[in-house]
């Protein structure tokens, strides 16, 4: 039962977000924004809730509630780009490819499982995620 009560708190998370998204494009269309940008990649991508938050391999996912992990993702969509997973804030990105759904190829946090949205990533992250690197940030 606890499981079907988190989905369900997952679902109205998702549908708000999908409700603010339809709107703000339907402004951008009035506003002769007809091409979506490119943090809109990830929404289509998703279309309908499919691979939300992708994990690859099902032994590593998020620890949290799904809701969270949708918020903090959807919260990361609406920020500047950063260099850390926006769901557990983990900076052990690698690029992985041949993944099981699209996009067919991206960073992954190894410390929670998500593929971190592109958008939600400095283009120095991403990089770093293609060497397997970590990005070391000074403070």
């Amino acid at each position: 039962m606890a499981a079907l009560v988190e989905l369900e708190e997952a679902r109205s998370v998702w549908l708000a977000y999908e409700a603010g998204f339809a709107e703000r494009r339907k402004k951008e269309k009035h506003d002769g924004l007809r091409r979506p940008g490119s943090v809109d990649d990830w929404h289509r991508l998703t279309w309908g809730g499919f691979g939300v938050a992708w994990c690859d391999d099902p032994q590593v996912h998020p620890r949290g509630p799904m809701a969270d992990v949708l918020r903090r993702l959807i919260t990361a969509l609406e920020r500047d780009p950063g260099c850390a997973c926006p769901v557990c804030g983990g900076r052990a990105l690698v690029w992985k490819y041949d993944l099981a759904h699209e996009p067919s190829s991206g960073p992954v946090c190894t410390d929670c499982g998500i593929v971190v949205p592109r958008p939600v990533l400095t283009p120095e992250a991403l990089a770093a995620a293609r060497r397997g690197r970590r990005l070391l940030m000074s403070a």
